[in-house]
């Protein structure tokens, strides 16, 4: 009997890490398990197509927000080609309502909440073995018998010492994406937006099991390890165990995500991750909102004051790429509240800001509470608030347009010197954007997809309509900000022609004099070589200090040597 889970991804490079987990503890009780991955881009005649081409006997789907309404087409479409198929569905987004999905859908046989690994082994051995007597006694289980839908009693949480290592020695079909990993599950904490307040308590791996698969991570020197720990830093002795261990023996290459809550990490702790390597460690921290209102009523737990002086603690040791979350829609949060919470956020100067909005999961507190918040959502996945009694929909939907912006220009790291000239013009942040929002939508530049160059252009262009902003300065910010990320081969439109570089260029590389360091990265180039991979540019004034002597400046792009923290080029200060 043929056994295939399927794992639909968000994007290439993601990846599933329960079906991993589930087909690890099949083959150590000794059953075949085979599982696909797919995206949410690929076509469903393409998924369809290539799960059928296996000819599985079961056929089990991981069911979360962003693929759940795929899943629902893939399964009517194989209960109609092949009516025997069995038909099994896991996951968070049928974990709450199991019942409710297989009356509604009579295509699925079997549901399993929550934790998959031990149910989904037994459930497997059942069917194989055609012990049906023996279903009733599955934990977690939901299935049909006799015409009636039944739900077993829920699993005991298995203990993290039983879970396996899902990967493999040769991480065949990772070579390109994120590897995600858990040292822990649950979280301390009751957020009334999250599931992950349902589940009771904290569970750890032991950190002898921990440190030996981290190692198998830095020996395969893969690129990223994503923590999906919820509060990854909830046991201080557990988190300062695993990030010693990482700084003890770091390769040079493997970067590592965690998810952690600011506000928990004591002084000797910053000053511990003041040592790690730069670029070694990635701090996801949710902020969610700084108004105290919204804080008190989604029962968050989070002092943003003491927050913010941890993450400036973090930010001064400049050594770790800091992620700050907001999210849109919360109760008693007006547009004007949300605003505020922005510039807060802002005034910290993360490497990115997420801005996201409010997804009313199902079975988590915040779902029972809607109308008594006044909160209006999607009646379809992904369940996003649509209006609230504070922020109506017209203010989401502005906020939805800042989000893009946000990404554009201040995420993406490319616009960093241009966006901090220009917000000098405004009061805060938010309004900045808001302005920017406006000119967009003026000009209708929204729902279109732009050349990477064209985002100089458009920047450019709302400069000139500021009264605050000097254009000609602002062109020569957004050639510095193009310059630091490659060697431009195409420039923005208000940039001046450039055929060819100048003799004192073309002098300045052919000399012998210039400091040894200055190109280093090119020693095995000559010199026509280190021409074409690298570029001078001219200033009137010192883009990399900010001021101006009312001089000329000639700035050195190495692109084979690179910062650590944002990839941009090292920049020198030359004389011609």
């Amino acid at each position: 009997m043929k056994h295939l889970l399927i794992g639909i991804n968000a994007k290439f490079i993601h990846s599933n890490l329960a079906i991993r987990y589930i087909q690890a503890f099949g083959k150590k009780k000794g059953l075949t398990i085979d599982y696909s991955e797919y995206t949410i881009n690929q076509s469903i005649d393409y998924i369809l197509d290539e799960i059928m081409k296996q000819e599985p006997h079961l056929i089990g789907f991981s069911c979360y927000l962003w693929n759940i309404e795929i899943i629902v087409k893939l399964v009517q479409m194989i209960r109609q080609i092949h009516p025997k198929m069995i038909i099994v569905l896991g996951g968070p987004e049928v974990s709450y309502n199991p019942a409710t999905w297989m009356t509604a859908h009579s295509e699925i046989d079997y549901i399993i909440s929550g934790e998959g690994e031990i149910p989904t082994f037994n459930l497997l051995t059942c069917l194989e073995k055609g012990w049906d007597d023996g279903l009733k006694q599955i934990g977690s289980l939901t299935y049909r018998s006799k015409g009636f839908i039944k739900q077993n009693h829920q699993e005991p949480p298995m203990s993290m010492a039983e879970v396996l290592f899902p990967y493999k020695e040769d991480l065949l079909g990772l070579e390109h994406r994120i590897i995600y990993y858990e040292t822990s599950r649950g979280c301390p904490f009751n957020c009334e937006y999250c599931l992950s307040s349902i589940e009771k308590g904290v569970r750890f791996r032991p950190l002898n099991m921990v440190y030996k698969e981290l190692q198998f991570f830095l020996n395969q020197e893969v690129r990223q390890v994503k923590f999906v720990d919820r509060t990854f830093n909830a046991k201080r002795s557990h988190s300062m165990a695993i990030w010693t261990y990482l700084r003890d023996h770091d390769n040079g290459k493997t970067n590592f995500h965690f998810e952690i809550t600011a506000d928990l990490l004591d002084e000797e702790e910053i000053l511990f991750l003041k040592t790690i390597r730069v670029g070694l460690f990635q701090f996801e921290i949710g902020v969610q909102s700084t108004n105290l209102e919204t804080i008190v009523d989604i029962n968050r737990q989070t002092d943003f004051e003491v927050l913010r002086k941890r993450v400036l603690a973090l930010k001064a040791n400049g050594n770790i790429h800091l992620h700050l979350d907001l999210i849109a829609g919360l109760p008693k949060e007006t547009y004007q509240a949300f605003g505020k919470s922005f510039n807060d956020v802002m005034a910290i100067s993360p490497e990115q800001l997420q801005l996201g909005f409010l997804k009313v999961l199902k079975g988590s507190k915040i779902d029972e509470q809607q109308e008594t918040y006044g909160i209006i959502s999607r009646k379809h996945p992904p369940y996003e608030v649509l209006k609230t009694r504070e922020m109506g929909y017209e203010d989401l939907r502005r906020l939805k347009d800042i989000e893009v912006l946000l990404e554009y220009y201040y995420n993406s790291g490319q616009f960093s010197n241009s966006i901090t000239y220009l917000m000098k013009g405004y009061d805060h942040p938010f309004d900045f954007f808001e302005v920017l929002r406006e000119f967009w939508v003026a000009e209708g530049l929204y729902h279109i997809k732009h050349h990477k160059i064209k985002f100089y252009d458009l920047l450019y262009q709302f400069g000139q309509q500021e009264s605050s902003v000097n254009e000609y300065l602002l062109a020569q910010w957004l050639i510095h900000d193009l310059c630091m990320q490659e060697k431009p081969k195409k420039w923005p439109n208000f940039a001046n022609v450039r055929e060819g570089l100048s003799m004192e260029v073309k002098t300045f590389y052919q000399s012998e004099h210039h400091p040894d360091h200055l190109f280093k990265g090119y020693e095995d180039f000559n010199t026509k070589q280190i021409m074409r991979m690298s570029h001078v540019e001219q200033y009137d004034f010192n883009p990399l200090s900010g001021s101006n002597d009312n001089g000329i400046y000639h700035i050195f792009y190495n692109y084979r040597l690179r910062d650590k923290m944002t990839g941009k080029a090292l920049a020198t200060r030359i004389r011609l």
